[in-house]
């Protein structure tokens, strides 16, 4: 009876264990549109599906990453199928910041760096949207400091995405090869003060926007949209509520409307899960500073802190020395009503600041032409917000 019931639980383990590779082994997430050029840090090696070297790559070596598989990277070797380490590779370019770039690509780029450099980041999952499009945070550096920056609140203002998409991307280089930006030392910054980054806070919204397909009904949309087809212009979550109007701050100020395009507050703070993720977040977390990325206008607006006005203000005005933007006076007119920035400011009394990037886009997403000079204006805004935490 014994040797039966030890039989038993050794199949039953066999065939769990044969399960879960079967499903590990189909767990591929494709590039699809996004394939990204790798380069071989040292010899490595090239192989099949069932582990069976097919060559040896020399470091140097150049290579097209089409999927993610596990911890390898799947590329085509001969009309087949071939599998690489992703650690034994760097990537040459992650994303181009001049395109759009789409909630399906930040989830594959984000599952790339993870993996390709596991000591110097962390992807986590912190949530979900109405549609179920996944949230993602991922922490670059190894510092135990860390500051917080997010982006793509509203939908139409996914170039945001792009900034924080090419700071990963530029940074995450620095640090590999040891170079600077600029007067940054990228590795020496990222080794005491880490950052955290949520590139894409609204993926349904942010899909609406970009002429993606989304599965709420367009009768349903269009109703929200004032009857029309020009979904550029959307702002709101999937369900018309503004997210940024979502956080407990003066939250009843805000006047009463309906679900819209845009500055919807919702039936009570926190009812959306995008909104909600980043409350949690915000709350979990012990970031020392926080930059929220919007569009548009070239402004950055801010809260006043309690105990640490001084450092928030010197935060807001070399952010504005660096990007250009003017800094808006914290005044009744502009005083804190629901936004992420005003509640962070509440509950952690830290500097905190909503920066609009780009010249004013009127009711429209940023055009691409602007990209440039964005990138230049805020390339090293991340690292300034790091490397000024190091002495908190």
């Amino acid at each position: 009876m014994k040797k039966l019931l030890l039989f038993s639980l050794l199949a039953a383990a066999i065939f769990s264990f044969g399960s879960i590779s079967a499903e590990a082994a189909s767990d591929a997430i494709g590039l699809g549109k996004y394939p990204v050029h790798v380069i071989a840090k040292k010899n490595t090696e090239l192989k099949d599906e069932h582990g069976t070297i097919i060559k040896t790559v020399a470091k140097g070596e150049k290579l097209l990453l089409k999927a993610l598989k596990g911890t390898s990277g799947v590329i085509n070797y001969s009309s087949k199928e071939a599998y690489i380490p992703l650690t034994d590779v760097h990537y040459i370019q992650l994303v181009d910041g001049s395109k759009i770039i789409t909630s399906d690509e930040v989830a594959a780029k984000l599952k790339l760096v993870s993996q390709m450099y596991p000591s110097l980041t962390k992807l986590k999952m912190i949530g979900s949207s109405v549609e179920g499009r996944p949230l993602y945070s991922l922490k670059v550096g190894t510092g135990k400091k860390e500051v917080l920056m997010d982006a793509s609140f509203h939908g139409r203002e996914y170039m945001t995405t792009n900034v924080l998409m090419e700071m990963i991307d530029t940074y995450l280089k620095a640090y590999v090869y040891g170079t600077k930006i600029g007067k940054y030392d990228v590795k020496e910054i990222l080794s005491e003060v880490s950052i955290v980054f949520v590139p894409m806070v609204n993926p349904d919204g942010v899909t609406l926007a970009q002429g993606g397909k989304v599965k709420t009904s367009m009768t349903k949309l269009k109703a929200m949209n004032n009857n029309s087809t020009n979904f550029n212009r959307w702002k709101a979550n999937i369900n018309g509520v503004d997210l940024n109007r979502q956080f407990n701050v003066n939250w009843h100020l805000i006047k009463t409307t309906k679900p819209s395009f845009k500055e919807y507050k919702g039936k009570a703070p926190n009812t959306e899960p995008e909104a909600l993720a980043i409350k949690r977040l915000i709350d979990r977390g012990d970031h020392l500073a926080y930059i929220s990325y919007h569009s548009s206008g070239q402004l950055i607006y801010w809260s006043q802190t309690k105990s640490k006005f001084s450092r928030t203000k010197k935060l807001v005005k070399g952010v504005s020395s660096i990007t250009g933007y003017k800094v808006m006076p914290v005044t009744k007119k502009n005083e804190p009503i629901a936004a992420s920035e005003d509640y962070f400011t509440k509950v952690k009394d830290r500097p905190a600041m909503t920066v609009e990037i780009a010249p004013y886009a009127g009711e429209a997403s940023v055009p691409l032409k602007r990209w440039n000079n964005v990138w230049k204006q805020n390339k090293t805004v991340g690292l300034y917000l790091a490397n000024e935490a190091r002495n908190w």
